[in-house]
């Protein structure tokens, strides 16, 4: 234990697992692994085991051996074989194993397991420690992570998907004291796969480092706007095709890459509603953020939940977001069919043909905003740990 002035603080050792890390891709999974590590370990002695070549900043971390990242490029067979060695690799059941003998955790956190395969599980369940599995999507019951095909919830048919169900809900389910999701959504899934039962499933909304703040007021003008990935699944396609029916005294702000470039370039270069800024961060990011009236997020896709809707929360910016995945548990939203341009339209002029929507709802998120920030996110986070740890000791003391 350490004191912190009056009260006692219990420090834990947390072991946490992540096949990639940031510098690897620039996905929300990643970064919430290194931004978690850096966090918890401003109060307990963390230490990172990863199958990445890279470090996270600030916290110790361990190489495991892994499979290269899957380039989804290559050829269907090449896809096929890598998803069947990533099933179980004998060399990451031996490396988690000896890291956790040596580092002795009090509890371990998992996080994405892709490239480093169910032996993962073993590993952990071999040394019969305490185990948190956060899920941020469905990797545990998809290979594409998804359960999604053509844009379309598929319920993980495939064969691919049925076998990856059966190793990894079978090796995760040896030693699982909680599993953490991203949304109530996610939890759902998993409890309904019988990975875990509804009492050990937890979801834990994201949380935001609290940005610019202000309560947002539309007028004559109107600005949307839409960060992320362009890509057919994120529904940018979707969003522009609707943007030609709005009124010309609205505005859209994008941000973000991918794929889809060229094709939002040239849409904004014909109309000067629009504003393509490209990937922002830092100072950048801010502005954009600063400039919207509203949010838009229409994806296709069953998204787990998104991290763009707790930043603009944090913010004040309400939210129109398709009803898929976790996406209808986004603070202060407006939901509509994914997909159809009317509808997202409708779903915007619900807020702008009565002003005081968009008031009312940008007060009551800056009135909760400590809802949505990343230390609120941690704290619930360590509390949580410390509960299992806590379970943990109990029952060994019964043994």
């Amino acid at each position: 234990m350490a004191f912190d002035g009056a009260d006692i603080v219990v420090v834990v050792r947390i072991a946490l697992i992540s096949s990639l890390l940031l510098p690897d891709t620039r996905g929300g999974a990643e970064a919430y692994v290194e931004n978690a590590a850096r966090s918890l370990g401003e109060r307990h002695d963390v230490v990172v085991l990863t199958g990445s070549a890279a470090k996270a900043d600030g916290v110790p971390t361990i190489r495991l051996p892994s499979l290269p990242i899957l380039d989804r490029s290559k050829p269907p067979g090449i896809r096929v074989l890598w998803h069947a060695l990533d099933q179980w690799l004998p060399s990451v059941h031996t490396a988690v194993s000896r890291e956790l003998k040596r580092f002795r955790p009090d509890v371990v956190v998992t996080h994405h397991p892709q490239g480093l395969s169910a032996a993962v599980f073993t590993g952990i369940a071999v040394r019969r420690l305490p185990h948190v599995h956060t899920a941020h999507d469905l990797n545990l019951l998809c290979a594409r992570t998804t359960m999604t095909k053509d844009g379309e919830f598929c319920g993980g048919r495939c064969a691919g998907c049925r076998v990856q169900r059966a190793v990894r809900g079978t090796t995760i389910k040896l030693d699982l004291s909680r599993l953490i999701g991203v949304s109530r959504y996610i939890c759902d899934r998993h409890v309904r796969a019988k990975i875990v039962p509804a009492e050990r499933a937890v979801a834990l909304r994201l949380g935001a480092v609290p940005g610019p703040a202000r309560q947002r007021r539309v007028g004559d003008v109107v600005t949307l706007g839409f960060i992320g990935t362009l890509a057919p699944h994120k529904g940018v396609r979707t969003l522009l095709a609707a943007f030609r029916e709005a009124p010309k005294s609205w505005r859209l702000v994008v941000a973000g890459s991918g794929r889809l470039d060229d094709e939002v370039r040239s849409v904004a270069r014909a109309d000067d509603r629009i504003d393509y800024v490209g990937h922002v961060d830092g100072f950048a990011k801010d502005a954009f953020f600063d400039r919207c009236d509203l949010l838009v997020i229409p994806s296709e896709w069953e998204e787990p939940a998104t991290f763009v809707a707790v930043e603009a929360a944090v913010r004040g910016i309400p939210t129109v977001v398709s009803a898929r995945g976790g996406l209808t548990e986004a603070p202060e939203s407006r939901t509509f069919r994914s997909g159809a341009p009317k509808e997202l339209l409708d779903a915007v002029r619900w807020y702008v043909d009565k002003p005081r929507h968009v008031e009312e709802a940008s007060a009551r998120l800056l009135e909760s905003r400590t809802e949505y920030e990343w230390s609120t996110h941690v704290q619930r986070v360590e509390a949580l740990l410390e509960e299992v740890v806590d379970e943990h000791a109990a029952s060994r003391r019964k043994a």
